[in-house]
């Protein structure tokens, strides 16, 4: 596998031979006897002073160390030569070269002078003065004349008194025997993986051979140690990426130390991982266009760690469909002014679900009511008499609600109830058949088909008295009767009815009294056809009639006085017209307010420039 991190793999492993093989040069190729873990081991450097005792303060420091991280740090703890000691097992009569890197730490007074000495069992080792604030190596040769010889570090030469706090370091320390193992083992050749999957590899080797026996081996990761093995020929690697490539490298090396060459590159490329996490939920479920049989939804990407791929619609708990992907969605087919409760659940590829997104309530419209009520089925008839009958029925029902019924008297009608179940007839003659029928209506107009037919006959009259101006106040006429006909003009307080069927000269009170129309009902004002005149229009009938237009003048209603029904028309007609008037000066009201509001943010808008351009002229 070729990529662009290849050279720079490589670059790597050829740098760590080199330092492997200058190592083994430095070493004279031989086992490092100094092989505590602390911090100033080659090999076995960790944050330690294990292997140093003595009367002096030991402790591990990361100032500046000479090799790795940490060196050791010796500080004198009272006046007079304080010191730590280091021994290390031996063959009487074997040479040993011992290499320690040293420098002068901080010193409270004194001149300084800490120095390296040979305590005993090592011919040919003095006391060497340490002289500089600089890492430098001393190396000595020498003779064990013990299996433990030690080895002494002072805070101050042996013959000068030193002071508490007085400091030295440390570090890169090695004793090699000079007949040791000098031979490194081979390199491995067959490092081979297998078992590989999207977070880790299994490696395996065979023992390249040692001229005494490979003793452990250190995997690499694109250079970077992985550990060591502990001597066996294989090694499991765990916390990969899924879909990437790596390249590992194995070194050998034996008891001695001794470090073979790096082995050959075993490229990897990981599997590609099972998606096991699901997406995140939605939680700007929203809605909008919400008519009387729909509304739209949509919402924002919550996010996955691959990729979200498709969403589920929600209605009331029962799925609607999938989006395929898309983060909007149409719903149709509801019920005008109802209720609904909506969520989204989104999905990866892997199949993963979201948890259910937060609830959008929508409240649809209340729609267009197109479907007339039932027809009227129960029409009947009660106390029936010579004048009259009384009719009702039950509501037929209807998908919004039954308003008005219309009451027809032989296909002409009588009038509507205002949505009461009833009816009282008046007016009829006695002794005669009428059919009756009712149609019911809702708001929107929408009417339902004609009634049964109720037939009724009205019971025989009592005979007609001649109420007459002549026989009126005769004792023996009854004025008690019920119903009182007359086939000419009937005056009140005068003779002059002027052709009316009743004439009253004076006040007169009432109950009731119901006008039956012979006049359109102005409700003609509210058709797009209906030429509404404009206030100057009106306002100039005004100046120049003084009452209004199709409104009659004082005058005239003096000398012909009023018909009720035609009045009480054109009033309303005025009043309409005066609504579209005030509906009309609202929307102009609105749209000054807006403009004047666009108006004000761009005076604001306007000032903050003025203040900005004052700032930057200073």
């Amino acid at each position: 596998m070729i990529t662009a991190n290849t050279s720079y793999s490589m670059k790597s492993k050829l740098l760590l031979t080199f330092i492997i093989f200058i190592g083994i040069f430095r070493i004279g190729i031989s086992q490092d006897l100094h092989d505590d873990f602390n911090a100033a081991s080659v090999s076995n450097e960790i944050n330690a002073t294990d292997g140093w005792t003595g009367n002096a303060d030991i402790s591990s420091s990361v100032v500046d160390p000479q090799l790795g991280n940490f060196s050791l740090n010796i500080a004198s703890t009272a006046s007079g030569g304080r010191f730590i000691d280091h021994r290390f097992d031996a063959v009487v009569g074997q040479q040993y070269t011992i290499r320690i890197w040293a420098r002068i730490g901080p010193y409270v007074s004194g001149t300084p002078s800490p120095a390296f000495a040979a305590w005993r069992s090592l011919a040919g080792f003095t006391t060497t003065l340490i002289t500089s604030t600089n890492w430098t190596e001393y190396v000595f040769n020498v003779t064990a004349n013990s299996t433990r010889p030690r080895i002494r570090v002072y805070t101050g030469n042996s013959t000068t008194s030193g002071t508490a706090g007085n400091t030295i370091f440390i570090d890169n320390i090695s004793i090699l025997a000079s007949t040791s193992d000098i031979q490194a083992p081979n390199a491995v050749s067959d490092l081979s993986s297998s078992n590989t999957t999207a977070t880790g590899t299994d490696l395996s080797w065979s023992d390249p051979g040692d001229d005494v026996g490979v003793t452990d081996y250190e995997v690499f990761w694109d250079a970077v140690s992985l550990g060591s093995t502990g001597g066996a020929t294989n090694f499991s690697v765990a916390g990969l990426s899924a879909s990437t490539g790596y390249d590992f490298t194995v070194v050998a090396r034996d008891a001695a130390g001794n470090t073979s060459a790096v082995s050959n590159v075993e490229s990897v490329t990981t599997l590609a991982g099972a998606d096991i996490q699901a997406p995140n939920a939605v939680s700007d479920l929203s809605s909008s266009n919400t008519t009387a049989t729909g509304t739209d939804l949509s919402w924002g990407d919550p996010g996955d760690d691959v990729g979200v791929t498709d969403y589920e619609v929600f209605r009331d708990a029962v799925s609607l469909g999938s989006t395929g992907g898309a983060t909007s969605f149409s719903v149709t087919g509801l019920s005008a002014s109802t209720g609904y409760d909506f969520t989204v659940v989104a999905r990866d590829a892997a199949g993963n679900a979201s948890a259910v997104s937060n609830v959008e309530s929508v409240t649809t419209l209340a729609g267009a009511d197109i479907q007339a009520p039932n027809a009227v089925s129960d029409l009947s008839s009660s106390n029936t008499t010579a004048t009259g009958t009384d009719l009702s029925w039950g509501d037929p029902g209807d998908d919004v609600g039954v308003t008005d019924y219309e009451v027809f008297r032989d296909a002409v009608s009588l009038g509507s109830t205002g949505g009461a179940t009833s009816f009282s007839v008046t007016g009829l003659s006695a002794s005669t058949g009428y059919d009756f029928t009712v149609v019911a209506r809702d708001a929107a107009g929408n009417a339902s088909a004609v009634s049964n037919v109720e037939s009724v006959t009205t019971l025989a009259g009592v005979g007609i008295v001649d109420y007459t101006s002549e026989n009126s106040n005769l004792p023996t006429v009854d004025w008690q009767t019920r119903d009182l006909y007359a086939s000419q003009n009937i005056g009140i307080g005068t003779t002059d009815t002027q052709g009316y069927r009743l004439a009253v000269a004076g006040n007169m009170i009432s109950e009731g009294v119901k006008v039956d129309l012979q006049v359109d009902w102005p409700d003609f004002v509210f058709e797009d056809e209906y030429k509404l005149p404009s206030l100057k229009t009106v306002e100039k009938h005004i100046t120049d009639n003084g009452y209004l237009i199709g409104v009659p003048s004082a005058s005239e209603v003096e000398k012909e006085g009023i018909d009720l029904g035609k009045m009480d028309a054109t009033l309303l007609q005025k009043i309409e017209e005066l609504t579209l008037y005030t509906i009309y000066q609202e929307r102009k009201i609105n749209k000054l307010q807006e403009e004047n509001e666009k108006l004000e943010s761009l005076f604001q808008r306007v000032t903050e420039l003025e203040k900005y351009i004052k700032k930057i002229d200073k």
